[in-house]
C-alpha cells in the first residue's frame, strides 16, 4: 500500500514537472522567429508581399491560442491602394484534445478591424486574382490523378471532410470594412462590418450566421440558418436556408433551398417582404411570393402584392442572359385606389415618369426626359384591374392594359376601361430612339352624370344632369423633344369633347364652391343658388395644339335655350399663361338688361394656377355695335347670337372630323351673323384708341341704343 502511494507521488510529480516544463517551453516559444518564413511562403504562393508588422504570440490555457497583430497583404502595382488586405489582429483558437492525436482543429477565429480593398482597373484587371497561384493550380491540375481519386465526387467529399476538420468552427469578424472601386465606371462601393459571426459545429450540423453591416451607408442586419457542409458538398439533396433580414429599411424572410450548388445552381424560395410607408419614397408594401430560378432566369408566382391595401396578384418572370433583362408580367387586381398614392399622404409614392405631372406649373422645366430608362430592359406587361378609383366619386371599371417595351420603344396598346357608363380606348407610344411621344384616345357612350357623383341630381337644389349627358372624347397628340420643355413646344394634335342634348339642373355647385369657377359664374351674372333647368342643345371643347400652345378657336361653346357661351383663347404649354375671352348671351338664367350684359363680357388672363378675371372692352363694344346694326331686335329674348357664331357648336368643330355633327347657322341667324361680322370688321378698322376711349365709345353707343 505504501509502495502504491510512493509510486503515485512519483508519477504525479513527473506529470507536474512535465507540465511545468511544457508550460515554460511554450511560454518561451517565440512565434516572431517564424514571421519571415510565413511572409516568404505567402509571397511564393500568391506572388504578393505579406507583411506581419506586429507581434505574434502563443496564449496558454485550456484553449491554445495564436495571436497575430498588424498584418498587411499588398496589392498589385496597378492598384490605387497599396494594400489589398490589412488586419489589426487575428486570434486563432485550437481545440485541445485533437492536438494529442496530431490533428489540427480550429475552434474559433476572431478577426479584428479587417480592411479589404477590391479594385477593377480600366482595362478589366481585378486585384483578387493571383497569377502565381493560378499557374500552380493549372500545373497541379495537369498532373496525373490517382485512380482512387478519379471520381470527382470522392475528391469533393474527401476535401470537404478535410476542410471540415481544419476550418474554423466559429468565425467572428468585428469592425471591418470592404471597399470595391471600379476605375472605368469611377464608382466606389462600401461595406462596413459591425459584426459577423459564423458557426459551423461539425460537418453534419447546420450552419448559423448572424450579420450586422452597412452597405453604402444603408443598414443591413439579420440571421440565417443554413444546411450542413455535408449537404452542400455532397449535393445529394437541395441545400436549405432560412434568412431573416432587415436591409435598407425593408424587412424580409426568405425560406428556400438551392440545388446543384457546385454545378448548375437552381433555387426555390418562399419570400415575405415588407416595405414601410415612405421608405424609398414608396407606399407601404407587402409582397408574398414563390420564386423559382437559376443563373439565367427567375419566375415568380405573386400570391399577394399589397400596396396600401391595394391587392395585386399574378405571375412575373425575368431573363438576364441576354443583352438586357427580359421581363414578362401578367398581373390582376380586384380594385386599386389611386388616392392611396397621394404624395401629400403618409404613403408618399414617387415614380420617375416620362411625362411630367399633370398639374399647373409656372414653367415647364427644361430638364432632360429620362428616355434612357426605356433601354434598361425589354418587357411585356399585362394588367387587369376590376375597379380603379381615380378620385372621390370617380371610378373606372374593367381596366385592361397591354404594354410592350422593346429596344427603347414603349407601346401601350390597348389601354381600355369602362368609364362614365361608356368605354375609353387609348394607345400610347413613347419612343426613346425618336425622342417622341404619341397618344390617341377615344370614348363611346359615356354619360356626364356617370363620370362623377357630383354630376348626378341628388336634391332639388343641387347641380346635376337630369337627362341626356352623352359625352364623346377624341384625343390625338404627338410630340418630340429631349426635354420636357421641348416636348411641350413641339406637341401637335387635337383634343375634342362633345356633349349632346341634355337637361341640366343648375342648382348649387357644391363640389366647386368657393373657387375660380364660382367667381366666373358671379361675373357672368349667373345665380347658381337657384334651381333652374337649362335645356342644352350642345356643348363643345376643342383645342388645337401646336407651336407650344393649346389654341381654342371659338373652341369652347355651350348652346342652350337659356344661355349661350362662346370662349376663344389659348394656353401657353411652356409657361402656363392663359388668355381667353368669354362671350355670353342670356335669356332666362340672368336677370339682366343690356348694361348687365355688357358688364358680363369678360376675359380671363394669368396662369392656370392663378387665373384672373378682366372686363373685355373690345368684345363688349362689338356686341353693342352688333345690337345697333341689327336694329335692336337681336338680343334679349332672341336666340340669335351676336358673338360671331349663330351656331356655336358648329363653329367650334369646323375643320375637324366632327364638322357635320351640328347644323350650320341658317335663316335669320345666318343673316344676323353676316351683319355682325361686318360690324366687327368695321370696329377693328376704326376703333384703335386706348382702353379708356373704348369704354367711352361703348358707353356712347349704349346711350344711343337706349334712345333708339
Amino acid at each position: 500500500m505504501r509502495f502504491i502511494k510512493i509510486l503515485s507521488s512519483i508519477v504525479f510529480s513527473i506529470i507536474i514537472i512535465i507540465a511545468i516544463g511544457g508550460y515554460f517551453a511554450v511560454r518561451n516559444f517565440d512565434l516572431n522567429k517564424y514571421k519571415v518564413y510565413a511572409e516568404e511562403m505567402v509571397e511564393n504562393e500568391l506572388g504578393r508581399k505579406l507583411k506581419i508588422n506586429g507581434e505574434a504570440s502563443l496564449g496558454i490555457s485550456l484553449v491554445p491560442t495564436v495571436i497575430i497583430n498588424d498584418v498587411a497583404l499588398a496589392n498589385p502595382s496597378w492598384a490605387q491602394n497599396p494594400q489589398m488586405v490589412t488586419l489589426k489582429q487575428a486570434e486563432v483558437k485550437f481545440a485541445l484534445l485533437p492536438l494529442f492525436k496530431k490533428q489540427i482543429v480550429i475552434d474559433k477565429v476572431i478577426l479584428v478591424e479587417p480592411e479589404i480593398f477590391l479594385e477593377k482597373s480600366n482595362d478589366g484587371q481585378v486585384n483578387w486574382e493571383f497569377p502565381a497561384l493560378s499557374a500552380k493550380a493549372n500545373k497541379a491540375a495537369s498532373a496525373k490523378v490517382p485512380a482512387a481519386l478519379a471520381d470527382n465526387k470522392t475528391v469533393q467529399t474527401s476535401s470537404a471532410v478535410a476542410m471540415a476538420g481544419f476550418a474554423a468552427k466559429n468565425v467572428s469578424i468585428r469592425n471591418g470594412k470592404v471597399e470595391y472601386y471600379d476605375a472605368k465606371a469611377n464608382q466606389l462601393t462600401n461595406l462596413v462590418i459591425n459584426d459577423i459571426s459564423l458557426s459551423v459545429p461539425s460537418y453534419a450540423d447546420q450552419i448559423a450566421l448572424n450579420f450586422d453591416v452597412l452597405y453604402n451607408q444603408e443598414e443591413i442586419n439579420g440571421q440565417a440558418e443554413l444546411g450542413s457542409l455535408a449537404q452542400l458538398m455532397e449535393g445529394k439533396e437541395p441545400f436549405p436556408f432560412l434568412l431573416t433580414t432587415k436591409a435598407m429599411g425593408i424587412s424580409a424572410e426568405l425560406n428556400g433551398s438551392v440545388a446543384d450548388v457546385m454545378s448548375a445552381p437552381r433555387y426555390a424560395v418562399e419570400a415575405n417582404i415588407y416595405n414601410p410607408a415612405g421608405n424609398f419614397d414608396a407606399p407601404e408594401t407587402t409582397l408574398k411570393t414563390r420564386i423559382d430560378g437559376d443563373t439565367k432566369e427567375l419566375s415568380a408566382k405573386i400570391e399577394t402584392l399589397n400596396i396600401v391595401n391595394n391587392i395585386i396578384s399574378g405571375t412575373a418572370s425575368v431573363r438576364w442572359d441576354s443583352k438586357v433583362p427580359q421581363i414578362t408580367a401578367d398581373l390582376q387586381s380586384p380594385a386599386i385606389n389611386l388616392q392611396s398614392f397621394n404624395q401629400n399622404s403618409n404613403f408618399a409614392f414617387q415614380i420617375p415618369s416620362l411625362i411630367s405631372e399633370a398639374q399647373a406649373l409656372e414653367s415647364v422645366p427644361n430638364t432632360p426626359i429620362p428616355y434612357e430608362l426605356l433601354y434598361s430592359a425589354d418587357a411585356n406587361l399585362k394588367l387587369a384591374v376590376g375597379q380603379l378609383a381615380i378620385a372621390p366619386g370617380m371610378v373606372a371599371d374593367n381596366v385592361k392594359m397591354d404594354a410592350v417595351l422593346k429596344s427603347g420603344r414603349l407601346a401601350v396598346k390597348p389601354l381600355e376601361f369602362d368609364f362614365g357608363g361608356g368605354n375609353i380606348n387609348a394607345d400610347l407610344t413613347v419612343d426613346a430612339n425618336a425622342k417622341s411621344v404619341a397618344l390617341k384616345a377615344s370614348s363611346k357612350n359615356m354619360l356626364l352624370q356617370n363620370l362623377h357623383k357630383e354630376f348626378m341630381v341628388s336634391g332639388s337644389g343641387d347641380f346635376g344632369i337630369k337627362s341626356g349627358g352623352n359625352l364623346d372624347l377624341d384625343i390625338n397628340l404627338v410630340g418630340s423633344g429631349t426635354t420636357y420643355r421641348q416636348l411641350a413646344q413641339n406637341l401637335k394634335g387635337q383634343v375634342i369633347g362633345i356633349v349632346d342634348k341634355s337637361v341640366i339642373q343648375t342648382g348649387g355647385l357644391q363640389f366647386i364652391g368657393g373657387n375660380f369657377v364660382t367667381q366666373l359664374l358671379a361675373a357672368l351674372g349667373i345665380d347658381t343658388s337657384k334651381s333652374t333647368d337649362m335645356d342644352l342643345t350642345c356643348a363643345v371643347v376643342r383645342a388645337d395644339l401646336g407651336g407650344g400652345k393649346a389654341k381654342f378657336p371659338k373652341g369652347i361653346a355651350l348652346d342652350s335655350k337659356q344661355l349661350t357661351i362662346v370662349s376663344d383663347g389659348n394656353i401657353n404649354l411652356v409657361n402656363d399663361n392663359i388668355a381667353f375671352t368669354i362671350e355670353p348671351s342670356f335669356n332666362k338664367l340672368a336677370n339682366g338688361n343690356i348694361t348687365q350684359a355688357l358688364a358680363s363680357f369678360i376675359k380671363v388672363v394669368g396662369t392656370l394656377e392663378q387665373p384672373q378675371i378682366r372686363l373685355d372692352d373690345e368684345q363688349a363694344l362689338k356686341t353693342v355695335v352688333g345690337v345697333v346694326a341689327t336694329g335692336g331686335v337681336a338680343y334679349l329674348g332672341s336666340q340669335v347670337m351676336l358673338n360671331g357664331s349663330g351656331a356655336p357648336c358648329y363653329t367650334a368643330l369646323e375643320g375637324t372630323p366632327y364638322a357635320s355633327r351640328f347644323p350650320k347657322p341658317t335663316g335669320v341667324r345666318a343673316t344676323t351673323q353676316d351683319v355682325y361680322n361686318d360690324a366687327t370688321k368695321q370696329i377693328k378698322d376704326s376703333v384703335k384708341g386706348s382702353v379708356k376711349d373704348l369704354k367711352n365709345t361703348a358707353k356712347d353707343l349704349l346711350d344711343a341704343f337706349r334712345g333708339f
